[in-house]
């Protein structure tokens, strides 16, 4: 809270000494996308805070948005960014919100200060995540991308970048706290979660065609509701306090790590991510990683990736001898593999059309990012398009 006071304070300064020199600019970009899943045993959501999806049907709410970025340029070191989207929810309604909105300290030389809401910065394309014409798929690899649930905090980050020689390196470090509302759909239930004392450091060096990334980020996390706390404080009431110690989404030191390593040399395009979560809790410890390999062909870059994911202890083995906490720790089977084979074709600098099959194989009982209430795994053929602008 007090950095967000903070913030608007700073805002509100800035804009009453330096509005007669500010400079305003607004973009717009967005997708019409279409998804048929042919296992109407599950349902493809983009991601765990949509509510529908395709289900034997051809849906266009998994990937259809549009959001408007807007920049306020101060003066020469300062300038004010928003971005904010509409898109389909976990209540399956079209609601707007905001994306990140951060007031932006560039020193014109090596260092940058961010201090709003911001995006957090796990994956190479954290920041334009919804931006379809930006990325090369319809949409990223879920195994990795899907592993933590929250893609925005409130707080503050430092960028620092330099060159050596013909080689770059940037350090980002950040700080903050967020709360959200995280859906367990097949519980049909959702968990408020706080994220306090997130730091994150983040290591990107290479040259423009080779470039690796390293990122840790640590936070203390809660989880809850009522059912969620009807079921561990009658743990403790039974006197099962180890189990409730174990499984509890309290305080809960959490970590993510990952790496990637991207290339872009003489049209052909490679990139892959590797990501370890783990938390110590209900919501279990899972890693996973995907490969991509495109050649741009000018205007067209058909490409093809292979995505795992696995659960550092199967979830879908849980016997605590508590229905409803095997109940909660079978929802959390996100182990799956998938391939996928599509292109991508650029009609101009302002539209692109991709067409893209995935093919996606759960694994063990109750598994999947796409959750189902089947206990046993069938696997899912997904087809997908989309139409994205940038203007």
């Amino acid at each position: 809270m007090k950095i967000k006071r903070l913030f608007y304070k700073i805002c509100i300064f800035l804009l009453a000494t330096s509005v007669y020199s500010s400079e305003f600019d607004i973009k717009t970009f967005g997708t019409i996308g279409g998804v048929y899943n042919d296992n109407s045993n599950y349902i493809y959501r983009k991601d765990i805070f949509q509510k529908d999806g395709s289900s034997d049907d051809l849906s266009f709410k998994t990937d259809t948005l549009i959001g408007l970025q807007t920049s306020l340029y101060i003066n020469e070191k300062f300038s004010l960014l928003l971005q904010g989207i509409v898109n389909n929810n976990y209540n399956d309604e079209v609601k707007a919100k905001i994306d990140w909105g951060y007031l932006k300290y560039d020193s014109g030389e090596n260092v940058i200060v961010k201090i709003g809401r911001i995006r957090t910065p796990y994956y190479k394309n954290s920041d334009n995540l919804n931006v379809g014409y930006s990325n090369l798929m319809i949409r990223e690899s879920v195994e990795v991308y899907g592993q933590v649930p929250f893609s925005s905090y409130n707080g503050i980050e430092v960028i620092y970048s330099n060159i050596i020689d013909r080689y770059f390196y940037t350090l980002q470090a950040n700080y903050g706290s967020a709360e959200l509302t995280v859906p367990i759909h097949s519980l049909n239930q959702k968990a408020n979660v706080e994220v306090d004392d997130l730091y994150s450091l983040n290591i990107t060096f290479g040259t423009t065609a080779l470039q690796a990334r390293f990122t840790y980020l640590n936070a203390d996390i809660t989880a809850s509701n009522a059912s969620l706390e009807q079921l561990f404080s009658g743990l403790r009431a039974f006197g099962l306090n180890e189990l409730a110690d174990k499984y509890e989404f309290k305080d809960t030191s959490s970590e993510y790590m990952g790496v990637g390593l991207f290339l872009d040399y003489n049209n052909i395009l490679f990139s892959t991510e590797c990501g370890h979560r783990k938390i110590p809790s209900f919501f279990a410890d899972v890693h996973g990683y995907y490969a991509t390999l495109g050649y741009s062909f000018d205007k067209f870059i058909p490409f093809i990736t292979y995505a795992k994911s696995k659960m550092d202890v199967p979830t879908y083995e849980a016997n605590t001898g508590v229905a409803a906490l095997d109940a909660l720790l079978h929802a959390q089977n996100l182990a799956q593999s998938s391939k996928t084979i599509g292109v991508k074709y650029f009609i101009d600098e302002n539209f692109d059309l991709k067409f893209q099959y995935e093919h996606v194989v759960p694994k063990g009982d109750y598994g999947s990012y796409h959750l189902s209430s089947l206990q046993k795994p069938q696997k899912l053929n997904v087809f997908s398009f989309a139409l994205d602008f940038i203007f």
